[in-house]
């Protein structure tokens, strides 16, 4: 028996109704596609008709805008017809230079203006309020500021001047002991801070690059005894507070010395008194595999950044053969003078100081040097100044506080929200 019965008997065809399958009950696609693009079409019209409805409101205003110019025009010409007219009637003008000369202009005329007078033209007026723009005064500070900008209000005292020092030489000569030991000497840094130095270099293998480390301050240039960056500190001499800057001596680092003596006053050149040592920081270059001694670079680029004052320490000395040698000074004072003088040096600003760096020879007269054998050998023929009272020889930069202000910069950088310039200030 089958599961699903023809109970009524009917056909195949009375399971259809023809009518409801009929073809009008469906929506055509092809009509649907059409009002979707009469939609658009419509769409378009009407964003064209609204930009062409604003665009005739723009230039109606223009015309309007252009109109009210013109009648300002005309009311101001007008204006100055009639003005000239009622100058013509008073019978010419009001003049306000009844004291200038009769001859060569000078007067100022409403009206026609009286023999004897000029009139310049509008261009010379132009071109002299010009000139006057450019030649106006510049502001100048108030008698006080400047007052205190040179001596201290309170106690009377004048104002130190203050130089910014920059240690140049070929790597190894001794410029950050040199430095360490100037520090050392003006009591700016501990005998207690130089005993921990010495013990934690020696435990390194570095005992004689302690001094160096109160400029050295990275861990990467104590491990390697290298100067990378500019190391700044402050001292105060007798005479001078000078910003000292411990530059690089290393070819590798030519761009951070450029920057710091870019920003100096004045140089201290080391050189290492010790023999070959000496002449390969004062070779010649010209081999493709060396490009010669720092010494040299650094006294010429040094003059093309301005500094034009030098002390130039003979360092190392007590290790020349034989120790303090005045032959063996007076030869490298020489070579060296005369390369400063071929680059643009005067002889009247450089100074010769024997020293040594490491045992204190020659560094101030109040030291308790380590080598009293050398200082008396020293003084055998050396009557000169020490270094420090050689530093205090320098001739004090001038500084116009009247003057605008003038700064070469050299560096720039930003920390946070801060901007931070380096440079120089120059008046």
């Amino acid at each position: 028996m089958s599961r699903h019965r023809n109970i009524r008997n009917l056909d195949e065809d009375d399971y259809y109704d023809d009518d409801y399958y009929d073809d009008d009950e469906y929506y055509d696609e092809d009509e649907y596609y059409l009002e979707q693009q009469r939609e658009q079409e419509r769409k378009k019209k009407e964003e064209a008709e609204r930009k062409a409805k604003e665009n005739k409101l723009k230039q109606q205003k223009l015309q309007q805008q252009k109109l009210q110019q013109q009648k300002l025009k005309q009311q101001q010409l007008d204006d100055a017809k009639k003005k000239k007219a009622a100058g013509g009637k008073g019978g010419g003008g009001i003049s306000v230079a009844s004291a200038a000369p009769k001859s060569g202009g000078g007067g100022i005329f409403l009206g026609k203006p009286p023999s004897g007078f000029t009139v310049e033209s509008k261009k010379n007026d132009a071109a002299t309020k010009n000139n006057n723009a450019q030649n106006m005064p510049i502001p100048q500070l108030p008698p006080n500021i400047l007052a205190s900008l040179r001596s201290n209000s309170t106690t009377g005292e004048v104002i130190r001047s203050h130089l910014s020092l920059v240690i140049l030489g070929h790597v190894d000569a001794g410029k950050s002991t040199l430095t360490g030991r100037l520090l050392l000497s003006l009591n700016h840094v501990s005998q207690r801070l130089l005993q921990k130095y010495q013990k934690a270099a020696t435990s390194i293998g570095k005992s004689s690059f302690a001094l160096a480390w109160f400029t050295d301050e990275d861990d990467s240039e104590r491990e390697r005894g290298v100067t990378i960056d500019i190391g700044t500190k402050f001292a105060k001499t007798e005479k001078f507070d000078f910003t000292i800057l411990d530059a690089p001596g290393h070819k590798d680092f030519i761009p951070n010395m450029i920057s710091g003596t870019a920003s100096a006053d004045c140089g201290l050149l080391v050189v290492a008194a010790t023999t070959g040592e000496f002449e390969a920081g004062f070779a010649r270059g010209g081999d493709a595999s060396y490009s010669g001694g720092q010494t040299r670079e650094h006294i010429v680029l040094s003059r093309g950044l301005g500094v034009t004052q030098f002390v130039v320490a003979v360092n190392k000395l007590d290790a020349a053969e034989p120790a303090w040698c005045q032959e063996r000074f007076e030869h490298i004072k020489s070579m060296v003078l005369d390369f400063l003088k071929q680059n643009g040096f005067k002889e009247a600003r450089i100074r010769f100081v024997p020293v040594s760096a490491y045992t204190g020879v020659n560094i101030s007269n109040s030291d308790k040097v380590e080598d009293e054998d050398g200082w008396k050998a020293l003084k055998k023929w050396y009557k000169g100044p020490t270094l420090l009272e050689a530093l205090d020889g320098f001739s004090p930069a001038k500084r116009g506080y009247e003057k605008p202000l003038r700064a070469i910069v050299t560096d720039v950088s930003s920390e946070g929200k801060h901007v931070n310039v380096r440079g120089r200030v120059v008046q």
